[in-house]
């Protein structure tokens, strides 16, 4: 009986130290695991920025294609475009 202990140490404890490497380094191991969770919590933020985007842009050509009012405050603003009859004053900047 006291020889039958060293001789399964020798035997369990590598195969336990061999099972504890693979479960922390292992392709399922604990640190693949933490990585995928990350990039996955990565790729979950960048859907919601996407979607957050898409909704801004379908508002935007919602308003395009169907505001008058917002295609005139555009055309004024980015393009400098007057409506016929106005007076347009500049002046000289510093």
């Amino acid at each position: 009986m006291s020889q039958l202990f060293p001789r399964l140490l020798k035997i369990i404890l590598p195969i336990l130290i061999l099972m504890a490497l693979l479960t922390v380094f292992g392709e399922r191991g604990l640190l693949k695991a933490h990585r995928l969770t990350s990039e996955r919590d990565d790729i979950r933020a960048k859907v919601e920025k996407l979607r957050r985007e898409n909704q801004y842009l379908r508002g935007e050509l919602s308003s395009l294609r169907n505001d008058r009012r917002y295609i005139e405050n555009i055309a004024r603003k980015d393009l400098g475009l007057v409506r016929e009859g106005e007076i347009v004053y500049r002046f000289r900047g510093e």
